[in-house]
Formats: structure tokens, C-alpha cells, sequence
């Protein structure tokens, strides 16, 4: 787990905050002037003043603003990834009021199917998945509380610092109740799902990779910045000495992750349930084991069956939470070259100074300081949070960031396009009290934002990476969009929300059998049990993302087992044929050109030309069995770049 880190080091200069581009990310917000511009009647938010002024200098100027028809099939993908209904549509073009567009982000932001859609991106960033993965894929039947936990905050638009919190700390925050101890603690899952060698033959190296894994996927999401390459010597581009690292390393080695950590390794489980259920089920494992017992009577065995099931009758299941937890506190030494069994001077736990300008953050002798370095992290004196996430949330929503690696904001990354924009976004953020659905606001309601994706050739000549922000960058939507838009439209898909579909045992090997199983049942992607060992086909198609390592820039591709799968999977046939059916029954007495235009009218929700009216009663005709024609029609726009693609 630590080569990759490894070679990304060999070869490159110690980084500095010396100079004015080294460690950009360290420096503190400050807030910037609004740039002069020409065009003043075309900002409508303050962040449009640096668009339009990068713009400027550049001597082109911002695309038109785009329809209201492409506006709202745009706003209903970027915030529910789900199309809109035609009568959803219909009502957007049919009101006329001056605050139409801020009227429909808030309602769209009121919705349980935003939680879903930005949930999902979380859970990129994340790493989540239900299963271990790696040399033995555990299950994680447990992990699921975690994914909802994710899904209710972006719903109820919980603060970004109490959020950060509790998924690093949440165990360490006062709690009035059991159901607020469950509330605080289940957000610990962002430090226990992650990828572990839990057969390892040496349990003390385990335990330190699992920690250089937690210690780097924090820094990577909430930070922007690599950790790993410290384990082994001073950091050769960001300010992180290897002293630092076993200081930092000090506080997860003080915290307990696994409750075995001999062949194979078990998680640790907060377990939740009520003190009178508690004791019922250890009165039901006892019989339990005694059942199993090979010496036990056939006539005794039937005898404990029947007293287990009396017991069972009623009884909830464990109400147990996948997460972290305390352990006795110790300082690390330094691992010479990264080697546990090679150690040098001790490193007191603490926060890089690079990260804190140099204030040192108080490690308390009792706890382990988690709670500390989660509250360092979402303080508004610390820069780099902020800055982080309204990054990611711009690059969700523009389909890039501006900083275009989101994460990694070091000597490795790429510098921001317009680091003032960055900052402006990053103190309102702040201002608005860490407020997810805020920013959300802010962005949409731009100019910026609603520009047309056509741009003239000389600006795509000029600017083909839309570095300038000047158009509105066209992008496939996402393997989960597609395959919830594919059984929304064909009035297949299953809006429950919650719960497990993961039928397992804690500490059992999954079966990579279900995934197909899984994969047919109609509920939104979001929820389907993520396998580290293997994914499935459609998602894998169309670039999900690997849940071994955080990812908040997804990679698009263009290969031609898409099109094979939109001809050829299970979904997309069964979804065709159930539309076709659909199809016929509404529209009985039309014509098949009136069918063509209500198909697509139905799939890509704007009028169907007279061109492809014709076209597709030529279809239909030629095609033979009408039924099948109109789902082999469907097929076709399923695979259409105007169904794939956000405008």
C-alpha cells in the first residue's frame, strides 16, 4: 500500500512555502477585491466577476446563456441525477416569474433525491465500500449505516465542520442519548471501511499500514494533500518531515480499528442496541454455541432451537455501528526508511506545522487526540479545508475544478485557475456556516453557470480544456446517473430508501455471485452493495471509480463496451420492452410518427423534429412486430449522446 507512494516520491525537490506558487494551498484566506470587468451587466453573483474577468483578458467573451429546456434537464441531473419528468419540464417552461431558476434549485435542494446524488459523491471521495476487498473480502454488513449517514447529512445540510467531526471523532462528542451516541458515532465509518490486508502474518505491520491508509485518505479528502510519503523519509514535495508523519501516525495508533488483529482480522462494531436487547442476544449466542456443539444431543439440540426461537420472537436485530474507537495512548518512534522493526528518535502526537502555520495543537494525555486534529481540521483558521471542498463542489458541478486536482492540492497538483475565485468561494463558505446547500445557491445562480455549451470555434481553439470557464463544459453523466435515468424513464425504478441488500455475517466472505443478482433489482444505484473484489458490469463500463482509494475526479471514457452494454445488458432490455409496452397503452389511437415524438419527447424531454418523425414511423414500419420496434427505438435513445451527456 505504500510503493505507489513510494515512487511518487523518487527523483523530486523538497518542497517549501518559501516562495509565492510553493505550498499556495498553506497560506491563509484572505478575501479578494472583485475584479473591475467591461461587461457589468453580465455577472449575476460576485463569483462571475472572476470568470468574466480571466475572460476578458483573454480578449473573447462568455457564451450565451443557455435554453431554459436544456437549464432544467441541467439542474435536475446536477442535483438529483435523475432527468426530469415532461411534466416537470412543462411546468419550468411554462412560469414565467423572474425567479423561476432560484425557485426551482431550492425546490430541487428540498428533495430526498439530492441527498442521494451528492451522497454518492461523497462516497467516491470516501473509499466506501461493503465489502474489504484486498487478500480476504470480508463483509461489512454494517458499512450500510454509514452510506445513509452520508445521504441524511447532505439531506439535512449538517454544517461541513460538525460533519468532518464526527466521521473523524464522533465517538468523542457528548451525547444526551443512545440515539444521539448512534447519531454521532455512525459517521466513524469513514475510518473503518477502507481497504486492509487482514491475513497478514505480522499483526504489528498491519496495524501501521492500516494507519498510513486512514492517515492518507484524510489527507486527501478533507485536506487535499498526500501524507504517505513521509512514512519513509522527509516529504520530497509537500512540508511534511517523517517526524511529523509518526506524530500524526501517534494519534490513529492510539485508536482501535480492528478487536483482532491475528489471521483473519475482525473489525471493531459499536454495538448500539438497547441494554435488555443486548442481553437477549448474548443469551441467544449462548444457546447458540451450545446448539453447535457436536457433543450436544439431537433431543437437547431441538430443546435450545425452540428456546432460541422464543427468544428471537420480537427481538430487533443488533443495532451495531462499523467504526473506530479508543485505545491506549502512545507516542510513535520513527520508523527509519519506513521500517516498524528499525526505529529512531520518539515523535509526540501532533498536526504538521506546515498545516498550522506553526500552532501547535495540544494532544491530551488520556484520549487520543482525534477529536483535537478533527476540530483543527474544520476550524475556520485552518485554509486548506475550505478551500478543498467548494473545489470539489465546483468541479461536481462544472465537471472541473478550479484547482483541477482536487485531490491533491501539493507539489504535485496543479495550481488553481483562478485562485481568487478560490478563495471568494472558500470565505463565503465559511460565512455561511459551513453550508453545503448554500454554495450549491451560489453556483447555480451564476452567469457562470448557466452558459450554453455552445461556444464559437475560435474560444474552443483557443481554450479546449475550458480552462477560462467561458462555456459551459458538455460531460457524460455518471455510471449511477445512467442506470438510474434508464429505469426511471421506463417507470421501473424503486425509490426506497435506506437499508442493506447485503445478506451477510460480520467477518464473512462475501459471494461475488449476488452482484448480478443485485444488480437487477430496481433500486437506485447508490444503494447496491459496492464489492471491492469486483463490480458490476454496467458501472464498471462506464468508469466507476475503484473503492480501494479516494477519487473526486472521476475519469470519462469512451469505449466500445459501452455501446455493447446499452445494446446487450438485462437492464437495458427489460427497461426497453417495459417502455414499449408503457408506449402502446398511452398512446393507442396516435400515429407511429405521433409515437416517435412522444418517445422522445418521453426520453430526451424536448419536441422531436418532423425529420425524426418520419424517420422513426420508417423505423417501425421496416422493424416488423411493433412492440418490439418501439423497444429497439427506445434502445437507441438510451444510447444517444443526448441521454448520455448533460448539456
Amino acid at each position: 500500500m505504500v510503493f505507489h507512494r513510494v515512487i511518487a516520491c523518487v527523483g523530486l525537490t523538497i518542497g517549501s512555502l518559501s516562495g509565492e506558487e510553493d505550498g499556495w494551498a498553506y497560506r491563509p484566506i484572505k478575501t479578494p477585491q472583485l475584479p473591475a470587468v467591461k461587461n457589468t451587466s453580465w455577472p449575476s453573483e460576485d463569483l462571475d466577476h472572476f470568470i468574466l474577468s480571466g475572460i476578458e483578458k483573454a480578449n473573447y467573451r462568455p457564451t450565451k446563456t443557455a435554453e431554459k429546456l436544456t437549464l432544467v434537464r441541467r439542474a435536475y441531473l446536477d442535483l438529483h441525477g435523475l432527468p426530469p419528468t415532461t411534466e416537470q419540464i412543462n411546468a419550468f417552461l411554462a412560469n414565467v416569474r423572474e425567479d423561476a431558476w432560484p425557485r426551482l434549485i431550492d425546490e430541487l435542494l428540498k428533495s430526498s433525491r439530492y441527498g442521494e446524488r451528492w451522497g454518492r459523491h461523497w462516497l467516491d471521495v470516501a473509499r466506501y465500500s461493503d465489502t474489504n476487498g484486498m487478500d480476504e473480502d470480508i463483509a461489512h454488513p454494517s458499512a450500510w449505516r454509514y452510506r445513509d449517514y452520508v445521504i441524511e447529512s447532505f439531506n439535512n445540510d449538517k454544517p461541513f465542520d460538525q460533519f468532518i467531526i464526527e466521521q473523524l471523532a464522533g465517538d468523542l462528542l457528548p451525547a444526551k442519548d443512545l440515539a444521539e451516541r448512534r447519531a454521532k458515532t455512525v459517521g466513524l465509518g469513514f475510518l473503518s471501511v477502507g481497504p486492509k490486508m487482514l491475513a497478514c502474518d505480522d499483526p504489528d505491520k498491519m496495524r501501521r499500514d492500516i494507519i498510513d491508509e486512514q492517515m492518507d485518505t484524510m489527507g486527501r479528502t478533507f485536506l487535499g494533500m498526500t501524507i504517505g510519503c513521509a512514512r519513509c523519509h522527509d516529504h520530497k514535495i509537500d512540508p511534511i518531515s517523517i517526524k511529523e508523519y509518526y506524530g500524526l501516525a501517534g494519534i490513529f495508533m492510539s485508536t482501535k480499528t480492528l478487536t483482532k488483529y491475528s489471521v483473519v482480522a475482525q473489525f471493531h462494531e459499536h454495538d448500539f442496541s438497547e441494554e435488555e436487547h443486548k442481553k437477549t442476544w448474548a443469551e441467544v449466542n449462548k444457546l447458540e454455541s451450545k446448539r453447535k456443539n457436536q457433543k450436544t444431543p439431537k433431543e437437547k439440540k431441538e430443546e435450545l432451537g425452540k428456546q432460541i426461537a422464543a427468544l428471537k420472537k420480537d427481538l430487533p436485530a443488533p443495532f451495531k455501528i462499523m467504526g473506530v474507537t479508543e485505545y491506549p495512548t502512545q507516542d510513535v518512534k520513527v520508523h527509519l526508511r519506513g521500517d516498524f522493526l528499525t526505529l529512531g528518535e520518539e515523535a509526540p502526537r501532533g498536526v504538521p506545522a506546515a498545516w498550522t502555520h506553526g500552532k501547535k495543537i495540544t494532544m491530551p494525555q488520556k484520549q487520543s487526540g482525534r477529536l483535537e486534529l478533527a476540530r483543527w481540521i474544520a476550524s475556520a483558521e485552518n485554509p486548506l479545508t475550505s478551500r478543498v471542498i467548494v473545489n470539489r463542489l465546483w468541479r461536481w458541478h462544472f465537471g472541473r475544478g478550479i484547482v483541477p486536482t482536487p485531490d491533491n492540492f501539493g507539489g504535485l497538483g496543479e495550481k488553481p485557475t483562478h485562485p481568487e475565485l478560490l478563495d471568494h468561494l472558500a470565505k463565503k463558505f465559511a460565512e455561511s456556516g459551513w453550508s453545503i446547500k448554500a454554495m450549491h445557491r451560489l453556483l447555480m445562480n451564476s452567469a457562470t453557470y448557466r452558459q450554453s455549451a455552445q461556444a464559437d470555434l475560435a474560444l474552443l481553439e483557443y481554450d479546449p480544456e475550458n480552462k477560462l470557464f467561458a462555456r459551459w463544459q458538455r460531460r457524460r453523466v455518471e455510471s449511477e446517473v445512467i442506470r438510474d435515468s434508464i429505469l426511471m424513464k421506463s417507470d421501473r425504478l424503486d425509490l426506497t430508501m435506506g437499508g442493506s441488500m447485503l445478506v451477510s455475517r460480520s467477518n464473512a466472505y462475501v459471494d461475488r455471485g449476488k452482484l448480478k443478482e443485485h444488480s437487477l433489482v430496481p433500486r437506485r444505484t447508490v444503494y447496491l452493495p459496492v464489492y471491492r473484489s469486483s463490480g458490476y458490469d454496467g458501472q464498471k463500463a462506464f468508469d466507476s471509480p475503484d473503492p480501494a482509494v479516494p477519487d473526486g475526479n472521476r475519469r470519462t471514457s469512451a469505449v466500445a463496451s459501452q455501446a455493447l452494454y446499452l445494446m446487450n445488458s438485462k437492464l437495458v432490455h427489460d427497461s426497453s420492452q417495459n417502455l414499449a409496452k408503457a408506449l402502446l397503452t398511452k398512446t393507442a389511437n396516435l400515429s407511429k410518427c405521433q409515437r416517435t415524438s412522444w418517445m422522445i419527447k418521453h426520453l430526451l424531454g424536448r419536441d422531436a423534429t418532423d425529420e425524426e418523425c418520419l424517420k422513426g414511423e420508417q423505423f417501425v414500419q421496416d422493424y416488423g412486430d411493433e412492440k418490439e420496434a418501439w423497444a429497439a427505438f427506445a434502445r437507441v435513445l438510451f444510447s444517444s449522446n443526448e441521454f448520455l451527456y448533460v448539456e
